[in-house]
This record gives structure tokens, C-alpha cells and sequence, in this order.
């Protein structure tokens, strides 16, 4: 299945022995851009599990699509509830107990998120995902991808994830055994700056001397990285390498 865009790759392990510069990638300007390349969202029900700002969600329902936005972090559920402008919901809840009923979802996305489930909990959450999607209905999976040189090697000062990130993976290679069928795997990268970091630490990092001590790090890791690609600090550019596979349900399960 091609598209024209996100390279398609069959894999070659958990991280499929990337070598973050060196694959032909598609640069996007953000996961929706991606998104927008598999499916119209008129009319139809997406699903953001582990939705964080909600940003996702206020764009899909911007292009017509009944949008919900799952948190299991109930602050931001209620200050984005609050904040809604009545095309879009957003409800506490976590993805191994989806708080939605059977076949309501025709779409349904983990960007960045499944990770963050328990890896203990990981097949209940695929059954979760299978159980609310609509017949022949679509998940999309979007997780980061660690390279050497990529953004990865700032973001892991403040937390390797690298272990839970493969966890992921074979949890979706393992998707058929819990009733959805693999359709599609791509890669493609979002350029991030040092700012980005920086406040992206603002966010996720409270103790301000923990960051600051990560901040001076990975500046020290950015100078070096630009230096070696020939450029300066201020124009230096990530790659935010990321991974996506669609996965879709099976239309033999359940009934």
C-alpha cells in the first residue's frame, strides 16, 4: 500500500535498525499532516487516547469529525472540557479501560501514548482499541523512534524510554492475536529545535533545578551536534523520528 508519502518498510526488529539520518523519511510539519493522508475525518468518530493538550482533537473536529479526547491524567480532561468549544469532548480515561461503548469509534489514534501503558496492561488495551472500533474500523499508532543524532538524544535526559517503547512495538506485532490486523507501517520526521526542548521541559518538568541541569546538558548535546553538521546552535534542527503503524479490526471478530 503506498501513498506517495511516509516510506513504507518491512521490519527488521523493534527498531527496525533505523539510522535516523540515512532513510529516505518524509519530513512533515506535524502528525496531522500524516494522519490526513489515510482517512477523511467528515462525519466520522475519532478517538484520542492519551490526548495531552488536546490539540489533536480541536484539529479533527475542525475538519468535521465528531472528536474525542481521552487523558488518564484527569486535570487536563477537566481544564480541556472546560475549554471546549462544543465540536469536540474530552473525558478521563485510560487505554486499557476505555470509558466508550462497544463500535462507536470509526477512528481511533495513540500518538505518543501507548508507550505509557502499563506493559502488563498493553493487551488489555489492544482489546480495548478492538472492542470500541466500528466494524473494519482503523487504529493508528504513532511512536517515537530512538537514532543516534535524532531528538531522541535530548529527550532521553529527561527519560529513556527505550525499553518501554519496545514493549510497544511487540505488543503490536502481537495486535492479531487480539483481533486487529496489521494494514501499514511508515516513518516519517517533524524538525524540533532546542526551543522545543525547552519547552517541552516547561511542561513535563516540574522541579525546576532537575530541568535546568538537563536544559545545560542538552544544550551541550545540541552545540555538539551542530558543530558536527556544519551549522549553528540557532539553526540546528532534530529530527523527531517517529514510527506509524495502522492496524485495523478485524471483521470476523466479535460478531
Amino acid at each position: 500500500m503506498e501513498r506517495g508519502g511516509p516510506s513504507n518498510r518491512r521490519r527488521e526488529g523493534p527498531n527496525r535498525r533505523l539510522e535516523g539520518n540515512h532513510w529516505p523519511m518524509r519530513r512533515v510539519e506535524s502528525h496531522a499532516q500524516v494522519l490526513s493522508d489515510f482517512a477523511a475525518f467528515n462525519g466520522r468518530v475519532t478517538v484520542d487516547v492519551g490526548c495531552g493538550t488536546g490539540d489533536l482533537v480541536r484539529w479533527m473536529a475542525s475538519q468535521g469529525a465528531r472528536a474525542v479526547g481521552l487523558d488518564a491524567w484527569g486535570m487536563i480532561t477537566k481544564a480541556l472540557t472546560a475549554s471546549a468549544s462544543g465540536a469536540e469532548r474530552f473525558f478521563a480515561g485510560a487505554a486499557q479501560a476505555l470509558p466508550l461503548r462497544d463500535r462507536c469509534a470509526d477512528l481511533v489514534y495513540y500518538v505518543a501514548s501507548f508507550h505509557h501503558v502499563p506493559r502488563d496492561d498493553m493487551p488489555t488495551a489492544l482489546l480495548e482499541c478492538e472492542r470500541i472500533l466500528s466494524p473494519c474500523g482503523a487504529a493508528y499508532f504513532v511512536e517515537p523512534v530512538a537514532c543516534p543524532g535524532a531528538y531522541s538524544e535530548v529527550v532521553r535526559l529527561h527519560e529513556d524510554e527505550s525499553k518501554v517503547q519496545a514493549a510497544a512495538y511487540e505488543a503490536l506485532r502481537s495486535a492479531g492475536a487480539y483481533g486487529l490486523k496489521e494494514e501499514f507501517e511508515s516513518f516519517y520526521y517533524i524538525e524540533r529545535s532546542f526551543l522545543d526542548f525547552a519547552r517541552l521541559m516547561e511542561v513535563f518538568e516540574e522541579d525546576p533545578i532537575r530541568r535546568d541541569r538537563i536544559l545545560q546538558e542538552a544544550r551541550r548535546v545540541t552545540e555538539g551536534l551542530a558543530r558536527n553538521g556544519g551549522t549553528t546552535f540557532e539553526k540546528f534542527r532534530f529530527r523527531s523520528v517517529c514510527r506509524l503503524n495502522v492496524l485495523r479490526k478485524h471483521t470476523a471478530q466479535r460478531g
